[in-house]
């Protein structure tokens, strides 16, 4: 019996096989991500738009409050999901009758017109939610544990901002990533059209797709020369796709030219609100600055953003966690660029040396 068990603590002693650990590890990121992907949107769209329903978004569930708004005002500029969520609404029309939704603030919604929210909020942040993935993964170590900090921790900004529905936020952050990782491709041609087609889609669909501009040109300002001029130019190209598209709009669309929809100086909670979204984007910062310890790439993400963010405080509603989340996304985007473009500097002079 004695020596049964010195040889089972032998046994134990020994090293486990690195064959059998590489697998382990294989199976356990291929899990972890497909549970990213897959899982985290359904109950994103569950919890945020079945389970609970906004007491906040008014008077737009049903078809003709929903024109009142997006057709005039600084909200008729936001065609692109607009149009998407009237054509969802079409299409379920097509195949089943309306009937009366009680919403909260809304008590003419409709139960199709609201499914026409839902199902375009769900698309959209399913494909949001990859792009965002496909940004912090490497191709060779995965997603890193601050990267998975960074992503959950903009996710519980997403589902905390729900309370505000719209048929164009979801789609103003998926076209923002898809400019983000256009920059990725190396064939100038391909990488142009891909950043092309994102900025004007982008542009008619929310105006916070200016922010691009500004994450671009922040990352050309602090990596390696051989690769700022290629953001820079990236950056100019995309500020020009977005100007003619802003300023085009504002000139052959119906009405007077709108900037804004009015003064609030922050709304309703003004002050409060404005110290939780500065100490929202701290933690971000000091997240980010984990892998690039340096803070003046955020201080100049700030100063180029100053239209938005001079906006948003003039004219937006700063209890609307949502208005951070598109300068959050750019912020995020900077310092993973940054890190990745420098630890490339450094494996390519390694390699020379």
């Amino acid at each position: 019996m004695a020596q049964w068990l010195n040889e089972a603590l032998l046994t134990l002693r020994k090293e486990p096989d690195n064959t059998h650990q590489l697998m382990d590890s294989h199976d356990s990121n291929g899990g972890l991500l497909c549970s990213l992907i897959f899982v985290v949107p359904l109950i994103w769209v569950l919890a945020t738009h079945l389970w609970m329903r906004s007491a906040y978004t008014s008077h737009v569930f049903h078809l003709q409050g929903f024109l009142e708004q997006y057709s005039s005002g600084v909200y008729r500029y936001r065609i692109v999901g607009r149009e998407l969520l009237l054509s969802t609404y079409r299409l379920l029309s097509d195949h089943r009758k309306d009937q009366p939704f009680s919403m909260p603030t809304d008590t003419e919604a409709t139960l199709l017109f609201y499914a026409a929210y839902v199902l375009l909020n769900a698309v959209f942040f399913f494909f949001s939610n990859l792009m965002l993935l496909l940004l912090l993964r490497d191709r060779k170590k995965g997603v890193s544990d601050l990267h998975l900090a960074l992503y959950l921790f903009v996710v519980l900004l997403l589902v905390l901002s729900a309370y505000t529905v719209t048929p164009y936020d979801q789609l103003a952050y998926f076209f923002m990533l898809i400019c983000f990782l256009s920059v990725r491709i190396r064939r100038p041609l391909a990488m142009y059209l891909v950043l092309g087609i994102a900025a004007v889609v982008g542009s008619l669909n929310r105006e916070s797709q200016y922010l691009v501009t500004p994450a671009l040109l922040t990352v050309a300002l602090f990596t390696t020369p051989e690769e700022s001029r290629r953001y820079f130019y990236a950056g100019l190209y995309h500020l020009f796709l977005f100007a003619g598209c802003y300023l085009g709009l504002r000139i052959f669309l119906p009405g007077v030219p709108m900037v804004a929809a009015g003064i609030t100086l922050g709304g309703k909670w003004a002050l409060p609100s404005l110290i939780v979204l500065i100490t929202v984007f701290y933690c971000g910062v000091s997240m980010a600055m984990r892998e690039y310890a340096n803070r003046r790439p955020a201080l100049v993400l700030l100063l180029l953003s100053a239209p938005y963010i001079v906006t948003v405080l003039l004219s937006g509603e700063l209890r609307e966690l949502r208005l951070l989340i598109p300068l959050l996304l750019c912020l995020i985007f900077v310092y993973v660029q940054l890190t990745a473009l420098r630890n490339r500097a450094l494996a390519f002079g390694a390699d020379l040396v």
